[in-house]
């Protein structure tokens, strides 16, 4: 391996922070929601929303920064917007207040995860490293945030969590001072990028699979905490949980690269659909809450074999001049379109089931979206043949 270079250290320390950040805010959201006393489809909406921004600017974000050439300015004023939105939030208290600063919110932080993915698949190919050891940074950001946070509050949710997030989110941005420029080796206009990708069968056969994938596992992201208080666990307990699953994806991201190598993208990603099916089931049961706590352990070979999967296969899949693209568009299928289907589901539903009947419902949605990997899996056989654009070029010409 080569040795490490200041930007690499550089990216490490902006997925640090941005994920302290999601740890201060996405474990505790729900829980602050129902606090302010607020319905399940209040909840659900608000929950929606938030992915609203990536699903319909995460793309957008992703194609200025490749079109012009401005990853980092792109980045930092993501970064910024989001954070202002955050403390905006700790004043709102009404419905209709919250959604508008959340709509905010969402716009603004959409652009930062595909920004940070396209850096660290870029630097990782550049210094020989591996995404895992890059991305496995923010693993440990979320573990500390979250641990704090619960600790915190203890058994009261307050506006600390939200403070902190807007805290994360300036330090992210204060990180990427150290990060390059990253000039993509073709010029194009912001929207030529998307529109190739979107018509490889093989990029779009990914983007519907992370699309179910995600809808099923928004609902767990965004409702555990209310469904682990409703089997009897409270806001530490929340805390604890979420910091031993970010614990179980260690492993997974840091040794990602000898499982890509021996398994391939292709069959570590269906490895985590099927550990996502065992997890809800064991959910769907329920435990005991001190069982959830061991049931937490298989985040890693599920969310955190999901993301460095889809992420590094993603990018086989376009090569280096859409990296930043294709990452948007996955972010907008998965954490965007997916996680506002789960979310809106999940809240129509957590009034009428309750947070275990959310978990059933999701264990359905995996089975379909395993059906439609299995079936489309032969187009993403051998992504390496090249990228999507000569694969363009081979199907419709080189003007095409």
């Amino acid at each position: 391996m080569r040795r490490q270079t200041t930007a690499s250290r550089w990216l490490q320390w902006s997925y640090w922070w941005y994920y302290a950040a999601i740890g201060c805010l996405i474990p505790y959201l729900a829980l602050y929601y129902r606090v302010l006393q607020l319905s399940g489809l209040q909840i659900g909406a608000l929950i929606a929303v938030l992915p609203l921004g990536t699903a319909l600017f995460a793309p957008l974000w992703g194609a200025l920064a490749d079109a012009f050439s401005a990853h980092r300015l792109v980045l930092r004023l993501a970064l910024l917007l989001a954070a202002l939105a955050a403390l905006l939030l700790t004043w709102a208290r009404s419905f209709e207040t919250l959604l508008g600063v959340i709509l905010l919110l969402s716009i603004s932080a959409a652009g930062a995860p595909p920004l940070l993915d396209g850096y660290a698949m870029l630097i990782s190919e550049r210094e020989g490293r591996s995404y895992g050891r890059l991305r496995v940074w923010g693993s440990f950001g979320f573990i500390a945030a979250v641990w704090i946070v619960g600790w915190l509050m203890r058994e009261r949710i307050s506006t600390i969590f939200l403070i902190a997030y807007a805290l994360s989110l300036l330090l992210a941005g204060l990180a990427t001072v150290g990060l390059p420029p990253l000039r993509p080796r073709i010029a194009q206009p912001v929207w030529q990028g998307v529109h190739t990708l979107l018509r490889d069968r093989a990029v779009g056969a990914l983007l519907l699979t992370a699309f179910l994938t995600t809808t099923s596992g928004s609902m767990l992201s965004n409702f555990f905490s209310v469904y682990l208080v409703e089997i009897g666990g409270d806001a530490r307990m929340v805390g604890t949980a979420s910091a031993l699953a970010a614990i179980s994806e260690l492993p997974v991201l840091i040794f990602g690269a000898w499982l890509l190598e021996r398994f391939a993208s292709q069959r570590v990603l269906l490895l985590a659909i099927l550990v996502y099916l065992l997890r809800f089931g064991l959910y769907s049961l329920p435990p005991a809450p001190g069982w959830v706590l061991a049931i937490q352990l298989l985040h890693g070979l599920s969310f955190g074999a999901y993301l460095m999967a889809s992420v590094t296969l993603a990018y086989q899949l376009a090569g280096r001049e859409r990296a930043a693209t294709v990452q948007g568009l996955l972010t907008s299928s998965s954490f965007g379109f997916g996680a506002i289907l789960g979310s809106l589901l999940g809240g129509l539903l957590l009034d009428r089931v309750g947070a275990v009947g959310l978990f059933r419902v999701g264990t359905l949605g995996l089975v379909l979206a395993l059906l439609v990997y299995l079936v489309t899996l032969h187009w993403l056989a051998a992504p390496q043949s090249g990228t999507v654009q000569h694969r363009v070029e081979r199907c419709f010409g080189s003007e095409g």
